[in-house]
């Protein structure tokens, strides 16, 4: 009987679709669904993917565009802050040292974050044995305020005096700690013998005996690169920097004018046709954004003291990879201002060394 009805009422309309759809709301029935073809629905598929590749190119592209305006006022603070020191300078570049170009420059300490500064200015052309070390840490320097760290000056120059004796012996390596982030990636090692600290040298998953053939080969390699590079240069900057980082534990002990001149004295007697520059960059709390002051030691070697700590966000950019971490005006600008000259000593392959 529904069923008659519904073709009786559906004869009254003309549109063979519209007849269709007016028996299936009467009988109830549920349209009938085409089932989708595999090659339908490949080309679906298909279609999709190629979507999404588009707006992932946009997407990439968008992110390229707003990079470009980032360094493109980054370039515009830094013009605008390298004209400011120029103008507090009366238009003298500030240099580090005698020269403005250099065949070699290494640091010396007081621990890792000179050598990150060298990399970022594209000052450093391998690694020496004195990259990411530090001095000894004082007994309880974790626990006590304004406790002073010998940053073991004197016996890095020793060592290139004396063809680095005692650095790789194993029976003088003692562990002491890991990291104290949650992520620790290595252990803090200490050479009794010479007293420097080793903190990114000896993997935290390793035992430190373990890891040491690799350490002394990979040492090994280091100081012979030093060598060959002071052999072949003519002018060489060594630079010193106490921590730039926040402190609140522990301080660099300042290098002594004597140890200074001392080392002075053996460089040029050990290499007396080498024209070497000392540059020790200390912390100065009362020097303003352009201050600084200069103090000769020796003919060539000055103390550079300024504020360490000065946060100024428009130098933040000057080294993106520790942005919470500003850097000192006057370091940046004395790095920026030198360059390796065509006689920079070069590896023979591109290894990591």
């Amino acid at each position: 009987m529904k069923h008659f009805f519904a073709n009786f009422i559906a004869m009254f309309f003309i549109s063979k679709k519209l007849r269709r759809r007016i028996r299936t709301k009467i009988m109830g029935e549920k349209p009938i669904i085409q089932p989708v073809k595999n090659d339908d629905n490949n080309a679906l598929n298909d279609a999709l993917t190629i979507k999404q590749n588009q707006l992932s190119q946009t997407e990439q592209q968008i992110n390229e565009k707003l990079q470009a305006l980032d360094n493109l006022e980054n370039k515009y603070n830094y013009k605008y802050l390298k004209s400011e020191w120029l103008m507090h300078n009366n238009g003298k570049l500030l240099l580090p040292g005698r020269f403005k170009e250099y065949d070699l420059i290494f640091s010396i300490g007081s621990s890792c974050h000179p050598t990150t500064m060298l990399m970022f200015f594209e000052l450093r052309r391998f690694s020496t044995p004195f990259d990411w070390t530090g001095g000894e840490m004082p007994e309880n320097w974790y626990q006590q305020p304004d406790i002073h760290r010998d940053t073991r000056f004197r016996e890095k120059i020793s060592a290139i005096c004396n063809n680095f004796q005692d650095w790789l012996t194993p029976e003088y390596f003692k562990y002491v700690c890991s990291s104290r982030k949650l992520e620790a990636l290595h252990h803090h090692v200490v050479n009794t013998k010479t007293h420097i600290r080793y903190a990114h040298e000896f993997p935290a998953n390793q035992d430190i005996m373990q890891h040491m053939p690799e350490f002394v080969e990979k040492t090994q390699r280091r100081i012979k690169n030093l060598y060959a590079a002071i052999d072949k240069s003519k002018h060489i900057l060594v630079i010193w920097m106490a921590s730039i980082w926040d402190q609140r534990t522990i301080l660099e002990q300042p290098v002594s004018d004597k140890d200074i001149k001392w080392a002075v004295k053996q460089m040029q007697k050990m290499y007396p046709n080498k024209e070497f520059d000392f540059v020790f960059f200390e912390p100065d709390g009362n020097q303003g954004k352009f201050e600084y002051e200069r103090i000769m030691i020796t003919s060539n070697a000055c103390r550079i003291r300024s504020n360490h700590f000065f946060v100024d966000n428009e130098y933040n950019f000057v080294h993106p990879a520790h942005e919470n971490q500003p850097h000192i005006h006057v370091i940046s600008e004395m790095l920026d201002n030198i360059h390796l000259s065509k006689n920079a000593f070069k590896l023979p392959d591109s290894c990591e060394v």
